[in-house]
């Protein structure tokens, strides 16, 4: 069964975990802002946030770890 969304900014834990994903495989810093725009501009800045609590990523953007050559 597809899991139904209420209106067109409902965003799911799921979809912003896919979306900080995407953004790491592209090299991007993962935070609100970037996960917005990887979902379209859907959810609101405070679910975000939420979301990117609960998957251990600080309410600040996090910058992604780039290794020393």
């Amino acid at each position: 069964m597809a899991k139904k969304t209420v209106g067109k900014g409902h965003i799911t834990l799921e979809e912003v975990r896919d979306a900080c994903i995407a953004l790491l495989k592209q090299g991007r810093r993962v935070g609100p802002w970037n996960v917005r725009l990887e979902l379209g501009g859907r959810g609101s800045y405070t679910t975000i946030n939420k979301h990117l609590n609960a998957l251990g990523f600080s309410s600040h953007a996090s910058k992604t770890r780039q290794e020393d050559d």
